[in-house]
């Protein structure tokens, strides 16, 4: 009996002790515990409101696109953008955006975001390279590589048939990476986004133009064997 007792405690303390990391069952309340209150709401006509305009009358006169908040880590101001199924507070995340305000290595990215770095380092994800458009949330100028991670499990419930995506957009040493090939953890991160996407685009790409590279978040990774982009030389540096 008091074994049986122990080991219910135990497993209890590792339930309420386990890490909490970002992904797409985050709501407008869990982002609100993890990044503090949002500081300016861009409605759909592409209006700008403080928080305290949007809560005394924006929210009466229009609709909600994108909650904008601001946070720091590692003494880095980061900013993320966010955006809602609607206006519940309760409502799930379709799509985030995380913006250094200066870059910074992928190697650091366990350090700088803990509650996402799960997601990137989990067996279920796999670490990509495209020379296509990976997301059209990302702002900043492109290099003409993006790097994904596609965390291969269905999001279920009401978002059944999704998956989650992250794309980054990345630099080397402050210049464009031209070549897959140039990636490494040294590789810089200029910004990042978290999105949900069909299932199908998965399957579609993961055998097309998302060419699988090795994992460069966990160290332990194996190394890939990374190909040439088709039908061209790789580029020089």
């Amino acid at each position: 009996m008091k074994k049986s007792v122990l080991l219910l405690v135990v497993v209890l303390i590792l339930s309420l002790s386990a890490p909490v990391f970002a992904n797409l069952d985050d709501t407008r309340a869990t982002i609100a515990q993890r990044y503090g209150d949002y500081r300016l709401v861009i409605d759909t006509d592409n209006q700008p409101w403080s928080k305290e305009q949007w809560e005394k009358s924006g929210h009466k006169k229009a609709k909600a696109d994108t909650y904008t908040y601001h946070f720091r880590r590692e003494d880095v101001g980061i900013g993320l953008d966010v955006q809602y199924e609607n206006d519940n507070p309760n409502s799930f995340v379709r799509t985030q955006r995380f913006t250094p305000d200066m870059p910074f290595q992928i190697k650091d990215f366990k350090k700088m975001f803990p509650e996402i770095y799960p997601l990137v380092s989990s067996p279920q994800s796999v670490v990509f390279a495209t020379y296509k458009e990976l997301s059209r949330q990302l702002m900043e100028k492109n290099s003409s590589v993006t790097m994904g991670a596609a965390v291969k499990t269905d999001l279920g419930g009401s978002r059944k048939g999704y998956f989650t995506l992250l794309a980054f957009n990345i630099q080397d040493e402050g210049r464009l990476v031209k070549d897959l090939k140039y990636i490494n953890e040294n590789t810089y991160i200029r910004e990042f986004t978290i999105e949900r996407t069909y299932l199908s685009t998965l399957k579609d790409n993961l055998t097309g133009d998302w060419k699988e590279i090795q994992n460069f978040f966990d160290p332990t990774a194996k190394p890939v064997t990374v190909p040439n982009k088709p039908g061209k030389k790789p580029a020089k540096r």
